[in-house]
């Protein structure tokens, strides 16, 4: 959160992100839909750290210079291993803040002229599914063909599996193995290897993210 502490907010419409990888993933996002939409010109994407960071950057947030003209905060984190944990997690650290508290993910609450709202990957929607942001971001590859790699990533992870090789991130290690094994990905963190064209932003997933920030924006 340290190298977040003195950032200016330059925009009115804010994404608070999980960590640097979903920060520059999201960055890459808006970027894509810069091209064809002035609207999402408003967004600034953040990283608030940690999920456990998240109570003290909402608290230090309204000091950052620039928040006066703050109008909307989507809040972006992991679904992880629960789902509701996951929600129950940012409800709390809004309740700790001076922010409006949406009560599921994808609501829109209003408050003292600042709109607020979360979503969690891997589904960013309604949808109660656990995962994080690589779930999301294997599954929509924008590569020709992925599935017959993907397939020999998987045999041979569960082989070193089967030999007793334990991964403690899997879905770091899934997706970063997909990474290492294409010419244009490999070496690459998830930000620049979505800014390479590795993923696919039309997707359901991440249609359903655009709606919440179109909708943020004009409610």
């Amino acid at each position: 959160m340290g190298k977040e502490k003195n950032k200016r907010i330059c925009q009115p419409f804010l994404v608070l992100c999980e960590g640097e990888d979903t920060t520059q993933f999201i960055i890459r996002y808006l970027e894509y839909l810069q091209k064809n939409d002035k609207l999402f010109e408003n967004f600034q994407a953040l990283d608030f750290g940690g999920n456990e960071e998240l109570p003290i950057f909402l608290s230090d947030l309204p000091n950052y210079p620039g928040f006066d003209i703050v109008q909307t905060i989507i809040i972006l984190r992991d679904a992880e291993g629960s789902h509701d944990d996951a929600v129950k997690s940012i409800i709390n650290a809004l309740k700790k803040s001076t922010f409006p508290v949406p009560p599921e993910p994808n609501k829109i609450e209003h408050k003292n002229n600042l709109k607020l709202a979360y979503s969690l990957f891997p589904s960013l929607s309604t949808i109660n599914k656990n995962g994080t942001l690589e779930d999301l971001y294997i599954n929509n590859l924008a590569e020709n063909g992925v599935k017959d790699v993907l397939n020999d990533i998987y045999s041979f992870i569960n082989n070193l599996k089967a030999k007793g090789r334990i991964f403690t991130w899997l879905h770091k290690t899934l997706l970063h193995t997909y990474f290492s094994v294409t010419n244009d990905f490999v070496s690459k963190k998830i930000g620049q290897a979505t800014g390479a064209g590795a993923f696919n932003f039309e997707c359901n997933e991440i249609n359903m993210l655009k709606d919440l920030m179109k909708n943020i924006a004009s409610t």
